[in-house]
């Protein structure tokens, strides 16, 4: 394998002609690569590139450079007041050791259905800046994941940030991780979800769901349960069932399909109630 390291952006897509793994924290794919489950003839270190690790407001929107790290988004206070679906999901992400390496780009970019910060991310709608010799392009995330693993990014593209829209005050919001264990585990169930009301009715409804699908996606029917409507507990019932009925999860070491599949309706049910402060037997 022929390992290369970028001085600059320029330097790395040049270096990426002809196809190239771009690597930052490497959490992901060193291990991949030891293990053999990937096969890379080219290597490119862009680890050093502090123009790309960055979190700043811009637009009325955040901006997350693709080298910020799990532990960036944590010490933020941007993404604490303006993002609290990811913050709180990077609460839950690994360990210190890992949160202090792994790339914000990276997690994206491995494209497994269970990644942590993919649903807090969809729900507040975010796009991806690419970027390659022949020039840049914006992508929506909900558009970044075509299939298991496989993403929409070109062999010579690299990941330059990735844009979210702010939350507002009057914004309504939660996320949960289902988890073995407390720490450094793969999520079984990840949700995230966001009420944008005005006065007592939902305007706009965003519901995300990850490790439930070949790829983590926005649950639209789900959704349109609650859009438009001052959200009481049928509303929210018809949602939660929407959910559970748009999951194709598989069995795996960590939970069966059928309990994935019940625990989708299950978590949107409590999450929906937590955001809108309703009252529930359990909390999350």
């Amino acid at each position: 394998m022929e390992f290369l390291r970028a001085a600059s952006v320029d330097e790395a897509l040049a270096a990426a002609q002809g196809g190239a793994a771009f690597v930052a924290g490497g959490t992901n794919l060193v291990p991949d690569v030891l293990f053999g489950r990937k096969k890379i003839a080219r290597a490119v270190d862009i680890s050093r590139l502090d123009e790309l690790r960055f979190i700043e407001e811009a637009d009325g929107k955040i901006r997350i450079g693709a080298l910020a790290t799990v532990t960036d988004l944590l010490e933020s206070e941007l993404i604490r007041a303006a993002a609290s679906p990811l913050y709180e999901s990077a609460l839950e992400f690994a360990g210190p050791l890992v949160r202090n390496r792994a790339s914000v780009a990276g997690n994206l970019m491995d494209a497994s259905p269970a990644a942590d910060l993919v649903p807090p991310l969809l729900v507040q709608d975010a796009v991806v800046e690419l970027a390659s010799a022949e020039g840049e392009r914006s992508l929506p995330l909900s558009e970044f994941f075509l299939d298991y693993r496989k993403t929409a990014v070109r062999p010579e593209e690299l990941m330059k940030a990735i844009v979210i829209e702010l939350l507002k005050t009057d914004d309504r919001c939660a996320y949960y991780k289902l988890q073995l264990r407390r720490a450094m585990a793969i999520a079984v169930l990840g949700v995230a979800v966001v009420l944008r009301m005005e006065k007592s009715v939902c305007v706009e409804a965003a519901i995300s769901l990850g490790a439930v699908a070949a790829v983590p996606y926005r649950a639209q029917a789900a959704e349109a349960c609650l859009r438009g409507k001052e959200v009481g507990e049928a509303d929210i019932e018809a949602a939660a069932a929407a959910a559970e009925d748009s999951a194709r999860p598989i069995d795996d070491v960590r939970a069966s399909a059928a309990y994935r599949k019940k625990m989708c309706g299950v978590l949107v049910r409590r999450l929906l109630k937590k955001a809108l402060g309703m009252p529930q037997t359990v909390a999350v």
